[in-house]
């Protein structure tokens, strides 16, 4: 069976890492920039005492984890018959505990059919949240999966 591939090497924070804002009601701000002075009125007396916290390196989310099992997206039978190929970029937004809170196409393969397994594989997934030192953080990012036919 023919799969998609992941290329989550190339997965980039749609927020960049130091202007990571929470994410509050499942509603997410689009691609608002904090400014480092609104960011730092922001943070959490918890980071302001901890300054280790303030200056924690920032990872990114991860789906590729073995243990989280997910699968690759399927290649539709029609779409490989068609020699329909592309990429797909996903914004994903991942929650502190690692469950999907929003997901929507941010580019489209030109093709539907690809775009929507893609949409539909990701919804099923399981992930690790992204990580400011050892604390989870919310976060969005950017997930390429590509549809190539070899």
């Amino acid at each position: 069976m023919m799969m998609a591939q992941i290329i989550d090497r190339e997965s980039v924070a749609i927020t960049p890492s130091v202007h990571v804002r929470p994410v509050k009601d499942k509603q997410v701000e689009k691609d608002k920039v904090v400014k480092d002075s609104e960011l730092a009125k922001e943070r959490s007396p918890e980071s302001k005492q901890d300054g280790a916290l303030a200056s924690a390196p920032v990872s990114m989310p991860n789906s590729e984890a073995s243990e989280l099992n997910n699968p690759k997206p399927p290649y539709p039978a029609i779409s490989r018959k068609l020699r329909e190929q592309g990429l797909v970029l996903l914004k994903a937004c991942i929650s502190t505990g690692g469950t999907l809170d929003s997901l929507e196409i941010r580019q489209g393969s030109g093709y539907p059919r690809l775009d929507q397994v893609a949409l539909q594989t990701v919804k099923q997934w399981k992930f690790i949240p992204a990580k400011k030192g050892s604390t989870p953080i919310p976060m969005c990012y950017e997930l390429p999966i590509k549809f190539t036919l070899e």
